[in-house]
C-alpha cells in the first residue's frame, strides 16, 4: 500500500495538459513537424515530400503555405531561434527557408549538404548560427552559412558503422551528441572556434564514445548540459552524469511498454519519451536516480487512481506487444488489433513519430494518426 500510494503521489505531482490539438487536414500520418519557439508556426510533413506551415490564429492553427522543393519524403524539419527551418529528405538534399514579404511568404536557400545517401534528421545549434544533419552515410553534416556562394556549406564529422538516427547539440553549442543503428553514440567537439574560418585539428575530436544495447532512436542533452540520455529499441532509457566524466556509469531505465522513438529533457529533472505506445512518457530523478513515472495520457484522461493505471498498463504490456507485432490471434488481419488500442488512454491512436520542446514546460508531439498536440506539464 506505502509504495502504491507513493507511485500516486509521483503521478499526480507532474502530469500533462494538452494547450492545443490540431488534425492536419488532409493527413493520414505526420512523420515529422516543428513548433516555432513562440508557437506561432507550425511545420509539418504529412509523411510526403512537402512541408505545409500553419500560423497561430487565435487559439487554432491555420494553413497557410505549402512549401515544395524536395523529390522524396521529408525526414526531419527543425526551426532555428532566428525563425529559419530547415527540412532534410530522403532525397539527400536539405534547405533552409526564410520568410519573405512577398505574396509567396517564404524562400528558400540550398544547403551544400554532400550526401551520399539519405538525410534523416536535423537540429539547429542553440545560438541558431549552425544546424547537424544525421546521414544514412554514416556521418554528420556541420552546416554554417557561407556568405561568399550565399548558401549553406556542409562539413562532415566522424564515422559510425552504420546510419546516424538521432544528433542533439550542448546547450552551449560547442559540442554535438549523435546516435546510431550501430549501437554506439558519439559525443564530438565542434567548437565553432575551431571550424572557422578551416578547420582545425581538434575539430569533430570525439570527447565521449559509448555503446549501448541496441540501436540509437532518440539522443538529447539535458537544459544545462550535465545530462545526455538516449532512447534504445530494447524500451530502454539511458542517462549519463557528464559532470563525472567520458567513463562515468550511464543509469539504465527500462520501460515495460514499447520502445521510444523521440525524448527531450523539459528542464534538468525530467524528461519526456514517446513512441510506438502512443503515448508520451514522463522520466523524473529522484534522490540521484532516474525513473520512470508514467504515461501523461493515462495521469490527464484517466477516472481510476494513477496507481491503478500504472499497474494495469504493466499488466498488459506483453498483450499489447504481442497484438501489435504478429500475435494475434488465427485469421485475424495483424497489426493493432481494436481490443489493444482501447486498453491504452492515449490522446494520439497510433504511433508517436516526433517531439518538440517548447520554452518552459511545454512541449509537442505528433503522430502517425495525422495529429499534433501541444502539452504542457503542471
Amino acid at each position: 500500500c506505502i509504495a502504491l500510494r507513493n507511485l500516486a503521489d509521483q503521478l499526480m505531482a507532474s502530469h500533462g495538459a494538452v494547450i492545443r490539438r490540431l488534425e492536419v487536414p488532409d493527413a493520414d500520418a505526420v512523420n515529422c513537424h516543428a513548433l516555432s519557439p513562440d508557437e506561432q508556426t507550425l511545420a509539418v510533413c504529412p509523411d510526403s515530400e512537402e512541408v505545409h506551415i500553419f500560423e497561430l490564429r487565435g487559439d487554432q492553427y491555420e494553413h497557410t503555405a505549402k512549401l515544395s522543393k524536395h523529390s522524396q519524403r521529408v525526414t526531419g524539419l527543425a526551426w532555428s531561434c532566428h525563425g529559419r527551418l530547415v527540412s532534410v529528405s530522403e532525397d539527400r538534399t536539405a534547405y533552409v527557408w526564410e520568410r519573405t514579404d512577398d505574396d509567396i511568404g517564404w524562400k528558400s536557400v540550398l544547403v551544400e549538404l554532400k550526401a551520399g545517401r539519405a538525410a534523416t534528421c536535423a537540429a539547429w545549434a542553440p545560438n541558431g548560427e549552425r544546424f547537424a544533419v544525421g546521414l544514412s552515410s554514416r556521418d554528420t553534416a556541420i552546416c554554417y552559412y557561407e556568405p561568399l556562394v550565399k548558401c549553406w556549406v556542409a562539413m562532415k564529422v566522424g564515422r559510425s558503422k552504420a546510419a546516424i538516427n538521432a544528433v542533439s547539440w550542448h546547450p552551449t553549442s560547442q559540442f554535438l551528441a549523435t546516435g546510431s543503428t550501430d549501437c554506439s553514440y558519439v559525443v564530438y567537439n565542434v567548437n565553432e572556434e575551431l571550424m572557422l574560418p578551416s578547420p582545425r585539428e581538434n575539430f569533430g575530436q570525439p570527447e565521449v564514445t559509448e555503446a549501448a544495447s541496441a540501436w540509437i532512436n532518440s539522443i538529447a542533452f539535458s537544459a544545462n548540459g550535465s545530462v545526455l540520455a538516449f532512447a534504445c529499441q530494447d524500451s530502454t532509457v539511458r542517462f549519463k552524469d557528464l559532470t563525472g566524466g567520458p567513463q562515468a556509469p550511464v543509469d539504465v531505465v527500462r520501460w515495460r511498454g514499447l520502445p521510444f522513438l523521440r525524448l527531450g529533457f523539459v528542464g534538468n529533472q525530467q524528461l519526456v519519451a514517446c513512441g510506438f505506445d502512443n503515448t508520451p512518457v514522463l522520466f523524473q530523478q529522484r534522490d540521484g536516480a532516474w525513473h520512470a513515472v508514467g504515461s501523461l495520457d493515462a495521469i490527464q484522461s484517466s477516472h481510476a487512481s494513477p496507481a491503478a493505471v500504472s499497474i494495469a498498463g504493466r499488466r498488459d504490456s506483453f498483450t499489447e506487444a504481442q497484438s501489435r507485432f504478429g500475435g494475434n490471434q488465427p485469421g485475424s488481419s495483424g497489426g493493432v488489433s481494436k481490443a489493444g488500442l482501447a486498453r491504452i488512454p492515449s490522446l494520439h491512436t497510433n504511433t508517436i513519430t516526433s517531439l518538440c520542446l517548447l520554452t518552459g514546460s511545454r512541449f509537442s508531439t505528433s503522430g502517425l494518426d495525422g495529429q499534433v498536440i501541444v502539452w504542457e506539464l503542471t
